[in-house]
């Protein structure tokens, strides 16, 4: 993909490196887009849709405790939807479960540029062809279609139908009151991007999200090769560890992929951790903590998302010169960078910090999986 190694255009560069304009911000919320040299437009674009899969894949992965940072996400949802007489449909649980976290295309829609809503992506479901949905059903069983899914294969209308009146209602119990939060650390996460791209160009952008540019095309090695392509859409999600989802359009114009938005931590409002004389010791089995200490990895682990000292004492009920002490060191050691936004002072992982708890991230030593 030549226009993707080739760079950005003055504008998008001049408008991330100048400060957020008016225009910028307008941007974050309808999708950052820049125009390649060779035709190629690669944006950034969310999409509801897509994160409600996200979060129903984790549920659906795991039928008891959830991994860290969406624990409490999943217990205080599972309630929700308890209470809300809502039921995640079996075949639906099934796609995931057999599929490694990965959904058949038809299930998601390309996200436009005007930052779609709910209702719009539904309607495209709608209007997904029954032909379409057995061929890739069959593609994806090459042996045959598992029974779980056999009422989704013998009935798509009606099957698609009822995935139509769940999501709303999936939505309204289990997300909904998280809203905000989803909003504020995605747009968060489209200006961090949107400087990578107009800074760095295509390629590291691809490269942070995990895919390669390649001739004519896209690929994320085991997940998805495209060519071809006059669009790419890239989709943050909060709820996006694990396998990436990925889609194309029926023409084969445009592809998307999936990629995680490093702040989920903002998004399961997780309680500080109680604390005990022996504070500092690390919980048995948590290597992130035997590293570095529990109350230093519990700063790394807030860290997800850019926070001021102040709110990072808060939320780990440290007190502030000991949480500075901490981030001076993690700064030092090249796990955490400080920038301004305006008159505050903003500490974010950096690239290693990002890898450090990608590889230590869990309680009791378990890998991070959707």
């Amino acid at each position: 993909m030549n226009g993707v190694t080739n760079g950005v255009t003055n504008g998008v560069t001049n408008g991330v490196t100048n400060g957020v304009t008016n225009g910028v911000a307008n941007s974050v919320a309808n999708g950052v887009t820049n125009d390649v040299t060779s035709g190629v437009t690669v944006r950034i674009a969310s999409s509801r849709l897509w994160e409600i899969h996200g979060s129903v894949g984790l549920l659906s992965a795991h039928r008891g405790m959830v991994p860290w940072p969406y624990a409490n996400w999943a217990k205080a949802a599972r309630r929700s939807l308890s209470r809300s007489d809502v039921t995640i449909p079996g075949w639906l649980v099934h796609l995931f479960r057999t599929g490694g976290g990965t959904l058949p295309p038809f299930l998601l829609a390309v996200p436009p540029a005007d930052g779609p809503d709910l209702s719009e992506e539904l309607a495209h479901l709608a209007a997904v062809d029954p032909s379409r949905v057995r061929a890739e059903l069959e593609q994806r069983y090459p042996h045959g279609v598992p029974a779980e899914v056999r009422p989704l294969y013998a009935d798509p209308a009606a099957r698609v139908a009822e995935l139509r009146a769940f999501l709303p209602r999936y939505w309204r119990a289990a997300l909904a009151p998280y809203a905000a939060t989803l909003r504020a650390a995605t747009e968060e996460d489209i200006l961090r991007r949107a400087r990578t791209l107009a800074t760095q160009g295509p390629e590291a952008l691809l490269d942070a999200v995990g895919g390669i540019a390649v001739p004519g095309g896209v690929a994320v090695p085991g997940v998805m090769a495209v060519s071809g392509v006059s669009r790419l859409v890239l989709v943050p999600l909060l709820f996006g560890r694990g396998t990436p989802f990925c889609a194309s359009a029926p023409d084969g114009s445009e592809a998307a992929l999936s990629y995680p938005v490093e702040g989920s931590a903002v998004l399961v409002g997780e309680a500080p951790p109680e604390r005990r004389p022996d504070a500092d010791a690390p919980v048995r089995g948590d290597r992130l903590e035997i590293l570095i200490g529990r109350s230093r990895a519990g700063v790394v682990r807030a860290l997800v998302a850019p926070t001021t000292t102040s709110d990072l004492a808060a939320a780990l009920g440290l007190a502030p010169s000991t949480v500075s002490q901490h981030l001076t060191a993690l700064v030092a050691a090249g796990v955490v960078r400080r920038r301004r936004a305006g008159v505050r002072v903003l500490y974010e992982l950096d690239r290693p910090g990002v890898v450090l708890l990608r590889h230590l991230d869990h309680a009791r030593g378990l890998p991070v999986t959707r």
